[in-house]
């Protein structure tokens, strides 16, 4: 005996939810559409019973605050606020303020230096350091950074000696 005559005519049966007469891609889909929405309903089932999901593990690395160590904040800024000496060309000016934030940043630990390049490469809103810093030219700035981002390869080297 046939299995269909069996069934009510209400309810439906797999030629009904996927004719045939769609294309064989639109039958996949409508099936796979179909089984996502059975689980989907199985899951939320779960959970409203009570079955407790399997807890998601994060990692998330620690955040290394830097030693409390004096800040070089005034020193930067009365270098960047400096005005020209009588007589100094404007590009004179400026590589001797670089080459005087190079020896101050020079002096940092491996730490600090990582903040301020930190600082100074994502500057924040009324940072005014970071405001200052910004007005130098682009070369002069990513020297800079490039020198406070090599400090623990100029530390190491150092400590090889």
């Amino acid at each position: 005996m046939d299995d269909a005559s069996t069934r009510s005519p209400h309810l439906p049966t797999a030629t009904t939810c996927f004719p045939d007469s769609l294309p064989v891609r639109e039958r996949r889909l409508a099936r796979a559409t179909q089984e996502h929405n059975e689980h989907e309903g199985r899951a939320m089932l779960a959970a409203s019973v009570g079955a407790v999901p399997a807890p998601r593990l994060v990692m998330i690395a620690p955040r290394l605050q830097p030693a409390h160590e004096p800040s070089i904040d005034p020193e930067l800024l009365a270098i960047l606020d400096a005005p020209l000496f009588p007589g100094e060309t404007t590009f004179a000016g400026f590589a001797r303020k670089e080459a005087a934030i190079g020896a101050a940043c020079a002096q940092l630990a491996v730490s600090a230096a990582r903040a301020l390049h930190a600082r100074l490469a994502f500057p924040k809103h009324g940072d005014a350091l970071a405001e200052k810093f910004a007005r130098l030219t682009v070369d002069r700035r990513r020297r800079i950074l490039m020198f406070l981002a090599d400090a623990r390869r100029r530390e190491a080297i150092s400590a090889r000696r």
